[in-house]
């Protein structure tokens, strides 16, 4: 086979296999072409947790939650009773990032008393992570500050912070940094998520999240909306049942597809975003046992391709040996790597990710993917598997061949191979254009 292709695909998404199948892969997928075989990538399972009840869309998480003492003024941070300091000191860190899981109101803001510089003023600030714009601010002073579990706090007038809200809580100013402490956490019952430690405002120094890591400042907080938590935590063995059931419908469509096409590749993951690295590392690692071809490319279900320009391309332009290691995409480079949203990534250590191609579609020789394939079980992970795949090429540095006629998004060109993030209606009308003009964006921009 010339050309392999593999086909991101989540178990629901029957609809965007089905508008695939009668568009872009008509030509080629149920006629025994020599040419282009290509398969849907999903999970062998979907995340057995509601999506209610996840601590992100885009993991399998659970979300624990805890309503025995809603009412209640939770503190993030509690100094314990004093300990022996003969036994060794710990670090205290300027700030710390969190997520939101269910509505609070902000009623203080505190700071270690142990690490407050005498004399010097302290002031507190949550900021929003994305735009650092200050959303509620304080001051401490020794002597007027109200004090609890250690921590000194001042009033704030309050603030509500909604569900996905993702904060910034930092201190200004001079810290003792090294105290005789012992520190505990507090989340409210789940209420919210800690993410990341700063010891300082820049993002490359912070650190994951860990309980054994200690933060000077602290916030106060009240539950907000506590009958909805409350219904939430009671509905969650009815809604699991449900899900479950749904699962199992799911199932029986899955197999029922299967049977019918024969294109489903099904691999060992949960079928979650966080997944898609590895999606990507197994269908690779099973082309490489299961079948002969020259090229592989792998795309997404949102996407249309142009098949036969690519082919063209590949069997006319001697750039494309098969057996030298390379990549043909459009690339992003010197891209930041994020701490939050979606493409948050805690793993990463580095502020930039090296080059890495365009996940909508891409292009890579059979030697590149043999490369991966033979190291599939030692390749890590990371948020993406655009990105994971510019970090795991970094280290053999295969050529990368440019071609601005990669798209991105749903943006194109008269020579665009590829248009993503389409709706599957969005397909079908491409997809019309395409037999008409041989033009995937219109006939007007031919």
């Amino acid at each position: 086979t010339v050309l392999v292709v593999g086909i991101l695909s989540a178990r629901e998404n029957s609809l965007q296999r089905s508008v695939a199948r009668s568009t872009w892969l008509s030509d080629y997928q149920f006629r025994n072409s020599d040419y282009v075989k290509a398969w849907f990538i999903i999970g062998n399972s979907s995340c057995s947790i509601p999506p209610k009840y996840r601590l992100s869309q885009y993991g399998c998480e659970k979300w624990k939650i805890n309503i025995t003492d809603l009412e209640r003024e939770v503190y993030t941070l509690k100094e314990m009773e004093f300990r022996n300091c003969s036994s060794q000191m710990v670090t205290v860190h300027q700030g710390f990032t969190f997520k939101v899981n269910h509505p609070l109101i902000v009623t203080k803001l505190g700071v270690l008393f142990q690490a407050i510089v005498p004399n010097k003023q302290s002031k507190i600030a949550i900021m929003d992570i994305h735009s650092k714009e200050i959303i509620v601010e304080a001051t401490i002073f020794n002597n007027s500050s109200e004090s609890h579990y250690g921590y000194l706090y001042s009033p704030v007038e309050n603030i509500l912070l909604p569900k996905n809200y993702e904060g910034l809580i930092l201190f200004e100013g001079y810290l003792l940094h090294s105290l005789c402490a012992s520190l505990i956490w507090d989340d409210g019952g789940g209420v919210i998520t800690f993410k990341r430690i700063y010891s300082s405002p820049h993002h490359q120094d912070s650190t994951k999240y860990s309980e054994t890591v200690n933060s000077a400042v602290s916030i106060g907080f009240i539950v907000n909306e506590k009958e909805s938590l409350k219904k939430i935590y009671n509905e969650e063995i009815t809604e699991t049942e449900k899900w479950h059931l749904h699962l199992k419908k799911e199932e029986e469509k899955i197999n029922s597809e299967k049977n019918q096409y024969g294109d489903l590749l099904i691999v060992d993951n949960i079928d979650i975003y966080r997944n898609l690295p590895n999606k990507v590392l197994q269908f690779l690692k099973w082309l490489h046992t299961n079948q002969d071809f020259l090229y592989v490319m792998k795309t997404d279900d949102d996407t249309v391709i142009n098949l036969e320009a690519l082919l063209k391309e590949l069997q006319q332009t001697s750039k494309f040996d098969t057996k030298q290691l390379w990549l043909w995409s459009r690339f992003r480079k010197n891209w930041p790597v994020n701490y939050v949203g979606k493409w948050a990534d805690d793993d990463y250590r580095s502020d930039y990710y090296p080059a890495f191609p365009c996940g909508a579609a891409y292009i890579t020789s059979h030697q590149t993917a043999a490369w991966l394939s033979h190291n599939s079980d030692s390749l890590f992970p990371y948020q993406g598997e655009d990105v994971s795949l510019g970090i795991w090429l970094s280290a053999i540095n295969p050529t990368y061949i440019e071609d601005e006629h990669f798209e991105c998004d749903s943006s194109c060109n008269s020579n665009s191979y590829n248009r993503a993030q389409l709706e599957p209606e969005e397909i079908q009308r491409a997809w019309s254009v395409f037999k008409m003009c041989k033009n995937v964006c219109s006939c007007m921009s031919r």
